[in-house]
């Protein structure tokens, strides 16, 4: 009865620690999501999604290779600079299911998205972008819970679609 108990307590575990994986990987997109447009405190959820000495791989895309505060710069600007999604007014991130491999306190794990995002009109073109690909995550269980300690982006494909001429 033992070793049951003892299995059955690890797989309850085991479900949990995905569950909490799978939430974590989720509020990287509702960070992104949750603030459209000129709103860019997508840190009030990353903070609580990468580890504190996160980093990540957005070389692919032209982007960082660093820090995950240093991606939310590249991403969305600081002060007078702008960032790579100045251009957008909204977006929407559509995340997969993870497929998620455990080995004690560290996890990796695979997540398919599709992102939409819809050009400003102020633009002269009114241009969307969809994109799809993976993100690549290596995990870390905290004492906070499960965060990504490192990201890796890729990228199957990216669409920009010219909508209509403004005016």
């Amino acid at each position: 009865m033992t070793n049951n108990t003892s299995n059955t307590e690890l797989l309850v575990q085991q479900l949990l620690d995905r569950q909490d994986i799978q939430d974590t990987i989720s509020r990287y997109s509702q960070g992104q999501d949750s603030h459209q447009g000129a709103d860019s405190n997508i840190l009030e959820q990353w903070d609580n999604t990468f580890a504190k000495d996160g980093t990540v791989d957005y070389s692919v895309a032209g982007g960082t290779k660093g820090s995950y505060r240093d991606l939310a710069k590249w991403m969305r600007g600081e002060g007078a600079t702008s960032g790579s999604m100045s251009g957008f007014s909204n977006w929407q991130h559509m995340l997969s299911l993870p497929v998620v491999s455990l080995t004690g306190d560290t996890a990796k794990a695979r997540t398919d998205f599709f992102a939409t995002h819809r050009g400003k009109k102020e633009n002269e073109f009114n241009v969307h972008y969809n994109a799809a690909g993976a993100f690549h995550d290596e995990l870390v269980r905290t004492t906070d819970g499960w965060r990504i300690k490192f990201r890796r982006l890729e990228v199957y494909f990216g669409d920009p679609l010219q909508i209509a001429k403004i005016g």
